[in-house]
């Protein structure tokens, strides 16, 4: 017997206890076949592999890059070493190595998924999206690669197309718990509640512990108006993974206290002391109970430029304190009681209806302004134009009369007739020029007893460039002044009365 066929002997062992998780004897095996051979480089990436496992990285990380020097195009070293960079996200030496491996095996399919995700981690999703079709294309039965690719188009709005690659997936795999997870998203972002529900509950089915899932369900049912449920699956999920902070950060969203939010985010903060959202919002609720030392610790700190303290330090410049409301539904009812409720409410940016069907149940008559095709012009860099489009589907509701088009086309003609003096009116177009336009037509229906509520006032990068620019243009323009009466920092609504 020579010695190669000994070292590959006791690889053969090595791999056998590898195999069974028998991770200490894997070890010492791998380690004695380097002492018999340093240039055994299969050796060096499996007990890379266990030293990954272990989470000790960067010894795994000096063994790949041994078994890499020993053969340059040994591809399991090549994408393990990529892996190990994602995890120490050094993104862009993993990107290297994927892309390595591509250039030796031109189909690989399991490179091309590493770089995709990879180019997700960059933001930069073009790419990522060419690495997922381009597994499509070398095999149409890769079910993860439709469920990659599905999950980018989710975030970037185009829930239809997502929708159509999360069955193309469920076709292939039936049993994938989270393509049942994004299709209920997708559904839910398109304001389908009824089947996101269903999707999401057929994920759980699968997986019963996909806390991700538990998470979405009370997102839906929140959005349905109900709060109680949406705790309950929130809770849920934590239950499952008690370290799951944006589950967490949702509970906190159905509180009806700020003692009560505040014990929930000061757990979520205990988690993860890197959560600056969460860190803000426990000095603005410690402010609301009269502890003002984190709020001011906070606007000394390099954190006061983040908008969520830009928009703290405002509300707190304020003469009064707003009243706070962490749920969207909670701050309607309490403004709702503000208003006279015989008059009619208007809507600047109805897209699916949403809002606007919760208001009609109370006032009757609505009118709603949109031009249902999405966004007229790109909203900074967040989103771009078209995006929030309902496809030029207009709602069909018992009491509302919508007029489609752009503001600055369908308000004048709107407003040439003497329309009746508003209740409410409740602005969500997002952009300056959609608002101030809306702003400026509605001068006939506005009184002292309007309430006029904006949906995406505060908490975002550039919010003194929209809403609140908007809203402080026109009271200058028009010598008035307004007054603040309710805030949701979770939801970025914020009611005011002109004075």
């Amino acid at each position: 017997m020579t010695k190669n066929d000994n070292l590959d002997e006791i690889f053969i062992k090595a791999l056998a206890y590898h195999k069974n998780n028998k991770i200490k004897e894997a070890a010492n095996e791998y380690i004695k076949i380097i002492k018999l051979d340093p240039k055994y480089f299969k050796a060096y990436n499996n007990l890379g592999e266990i030293h990954e496992r272990i989470n000790k990285n960067n010894e795994a990380k000096n063994l790949f890059l041994n078994a890499i020097k020993l053969n340059s195009n040994y591809i399991d070293a090549i994408y393990n070493l990529g892996n190990i960079y994602n995890k120490l996200e050094d993104y862009n030496l993993a990107k290297n190595y994927f892309e390595k491996i591509i250039k030796i095996d031109s189909s690989n399919e399991k490179a091309f998924n590493a770089l995709g995700i990879t180019f997700y981690n960059l933001l930069n999703l073009k790419k990522a999206k060419y690495c997922f079709q381009k597994i499509i294309d070398i095999n149409n039965n890769n079910y993860q690669a439709y469920y990659n690719l599905g999950k980018i188009l989710n975030e970037e709005e185009k829930h239809e197309e997502a929708i159509k690659l999360f069955n193309q997936c469920l076709n292939i795999n039936p049993n994938h718990s989270n393509a049942y997870n994004n299709l209920g998203i997708a559904h839910n972002k398109l304001s389908l509640t009824n089947k996101a529900k269903q999707f999401i509950e057929k994920s759980i089915k699968i997986n019963p512990n996909n806390f991700y899932s538990y998470n979405n369900l009370g997102i839906v049912y929140d959005n349905i108006y109900n709060t109680k449920k949406a705790k309950e699956n929130f809770n849920k999920a934590i239950k499952i993974n008690p370290n799951f902070t944006e589950a967490w950060w949702n509970l906190h969203c159905c509180s009806k206290t700020v003692d009560e939010a505040l014990k929930i985010l000061e757990k979520l903060y205990e988690i993860d002391k890197n959560h600056i959202k969460a860190k803000i919002i426990i000095s603005a609720l410690k402010g609301y109970n009269g502890d003002l030392s984190d709020y001011k610790n906070l606007m000394s700190s390099e954190d006061y430029s983040h908008p969520f303290a830009r928009s703290i330090d405002w509300i707190f410049s304020l003469k009064k304190l707003p009243k706070l409301f962490f749920n969207k539904w909670d701050f309607y009812d309490s403004v709702i009681d503000l208003t006279q409720k015989k008059r009619p409410f208007y809507e600047y940016g109805v897209r699916l209806g949403h809002s606007f069907k919760y208001l009609i149940q109370t006032f009757k008559k609505g009118y709603g302004f949109d031009t249902f095709t999405g966004l007229p012009e790109d909203w900074h860099y967040s989103k771009s134009k078209g995006s929030y489009s309902s496809f030029g589907i207009v709602p069909n509701i018992k009491g509302g009369e919508f007029i489609v088009g752009k503001f600055e086309d369908t308000l004048p003609k709107f407003f040439l007739k003497k329309r009746e003096i508003a209740s409410l009116i409740n602005f969500d177009a997002d952009l300056y020029s959609s608002t101030i336009c809306s702003l400026n037509n509605s001068k006939t229906i506005i009184d002292n007893k309007t309430i006029l509520v904006f949906d995406e006032f505060l908490m975002n990068s550039n919010w003194e460039k929209d809403e609140y620019r908007a809203l402080n243009e026109f009271c200058e323009n028009s010598g008035y002044s307004y007054e603040v009466l309710a805030v949701s920092f979770f939801t970025k609504q914020v009611a005011i009365r002109i004075i």
